[in-house]
């Protein structure tokens, strides 16, 4: 993707939405900057926690968070449609114990 953009006065940029879907970015999402000859590079963090889990992006499908760490997916999908049809709260991607 080849695309220019403005610097605002507080110092921001906005990510195109492509980029953001592309990179399953959202609100509150951590990057890390870097000056590599004299270009910046960002780079998504992994989630504070490092908690293996799902992630789930509305109107969009649900994907394994990249963790490196084991997870038992199946048993995450069967938690989170059973807490969607009893109306119960959301695991948020959390192996149930």
């Amino acid at each position: 993707m080849d695309q220019s953009l403005t610097i605002d006065s507080a110092g921001r940029i906005v990510l195109p939405s492509a980029v953001r879907r592309a990179l399953n970015l959202s609100a509150g999402s951590r990057l890390r900057l870097d000056v590599v000859a004299q270009r910046i590079e960002l780079t998504p963090e992994p989630d504070a926690d490092g908690e293996a889990g799902l992630l789930t992006v509305p109107g969009r499908r649900t994907v394994l968070r990249p963790s490196g760490k084991p997870f038992d997916a199946a048993a995450a999908v069967r938690a989170e449609r059973e807490a969607q049809a009893g109306g119960g709260a959301r695991t948020r991607g959390k192996t149930p114990r």
